[in-house]
């Protein structure tokens, strides 16, 4: 009994010594089991692995091959660097950077770096072949095939699938210096490559940390203080019955949706293909590391809110609220119902709890609400408005010949002599 104490206990103490600490710089993740298993191929790169966790991936080891052409391309640029000074700059933020992956690497000190390399090479010439076309090489087989661009900024959306961006930005600086203030910085490229605007940002983790940053309003809207329970349970179809007017707003923000006299804001949202993989994306990161502020997975829920039917889309679509390019609406109001499983949310800190109050108070205004309910009743299809107008019609056309026949009875009566003890 004794041996097998000793055993145990130094079998332990050896685990507990390895034991890596948590470390703040935590912030690339692995897609929930729960979460990946909705819609697995959401969360796959369709052509590059960039980081550790996809580098096995069999489909994408054609990309490898254009790794090294891009690092040639990289190390012919930047006459001032030579590829050990890159190797050692790597090396010396080896253990940094591992720490930015919620996983153990499982990768030696010589393949880790080589793998860090060559995708930070394949990234900052990609970036700098969009920024600057005259880059472009005759046989370049990215940018020669339009929808390989396409794919590849798909593929740098995926949380499993990024490098930290401070050692892009190392690498970047130390290659590239910077001979004024108009040549541009890796945010810049950055910025031209995901087809937004310029901004100043500090702090990005990763391009996932920065895209979702990119949606923010400037500066956030404080978070509510009610920490009630979110109750809210009406859809588009409901709002347009009970008066509510949906307008495209021409707000920057994606996120700034406003409700005010009767009119809901919302910002257009284009539906493509790869819509789903990039929100999805981005609510696993919340999920992850922003739980308690959250603004991609609240904005996703309220759209899950307002769209259960393709009735609902259909409202949207019209607005020009939501741009499908999808298959139909149908499709639509799967993607929004599907999204949303699966998905904690801190309702305590809902970021739209204030603007659901305000669509509460005004849809359940009881004569709205009585107006919603009788035409969803009674006016939910073209004939059952024509047979109303048609009742009324008839109703008003009885109440007339009645009033005709009672007029004219009274004039016959005032005209007989007994007509004074027949009143």
């Amino acid at each position: 009994m004794g041996d097998l104490t000793n055993q145990l206990e130094a079998s332990l103490k050896s685990k507990l010594d390895e034991l890596p600490p948590l470390s703040s710089y935590c912030c690339i993740y692995k897609v929930p089991e729960n979460l990946r298993t909705i819609n697995e191929a959401a969360y796959r790169p369709w052509v590059v692995s960039i980081g550790p966790f996809h580098r096995k991936d069999e489909r994408l080891h054609r990309m490898e091959e254009q790794k090294l052409r891009y690092l040639l391309s990289f190390m012919n640029r930047c006459q001032n660097q030579n590829l050990g000074s890159y190797i050692e700059l790597i090396k010396e933020q080896e253990v940094v950077i591992r720490q930015f992956y919620a996983e153990k690497i499982e990768l030696s000190s010589y393949e880790f770096t080589e793998m860090v390399l060559l995708d930070s090479a394949f990234t900052i010439e990609v970036f700098l072949r969009n920024y600057f076309p005259q880059l472009v090489e005759e046989n370049d087989q990215i940018f020669h095939r339009p929808g390989m661009v396409v794919e590849v900024s798909r593929d740098m959306k995926l949380i499993e699938n990024q490098l930290p961006f401070f050692i892009l930005e190392l690498l970047y600086d130390s290659a590239f210096k910077r001979e004024s203030e108009s040549s541009p910085s890796l945010l810049d490229i950055t910025c031209k490559f995901f087809s937004l605007p310029p901004v100043t940002m500090s702090g990005i983790k990763h391009f996932v940390d920065f895209l979702r940053t990119s949606l923010i309003p400037l500066p956030p809207r404080p978070k509510p203080e009610n920490k009630q329970k979110l109750h809210f349970h009406i859809t588009a179809t409901d709002l347009h019955e009970a008066g509510v007017k949906f307008v495209a707003s021409k707000s920057r923000s994606l996120l700034d949706i406003e409700f005010t006299k009767g009119t809901l804001k919302i910002p257009p949202l284009n539906l493509e293909d790869i819509t789903e993989s990039f929100f999805r994306n981005l609510m696993v990161f919340e999920q992850c590391h922003y739980y308690f502020d959250s603004y991609i997975i609240d904005y996703i829920t309220l759209l899950h809110f307002l769209i259960n039917t393709p009735e609902d889309v259909e409202i949207l679509v019209q607005k020009g609220i939501i741009k499908n390019w999808l298959a139909n609406n149908v499709e639509v109001s799967n993607l929004f119902n599907s999204m949303f499983r699966q998905i904690k949310l801190a309702d305590s800190n809902f970021y739209y709890s204030t603007l659901c109050q305000k669509l509460n108070e005004y849809y359940y205004t009881p004569w709205r609400r009585q107006r919603a309910i009788l035409k969803q009743k009674y006016f939910n299809h073209p004939w059952a408005v024509i047979s109303f107008i048609y009742a009324t019609v008839l109703l008003l056309l009885t109440i007339i010949q009645v009033a005709c026949g009672v007029t004219s009875n009274i004039r016959t009566t005032s005209g007989s002599p007994y007509g004074e003890y027949l009143l």
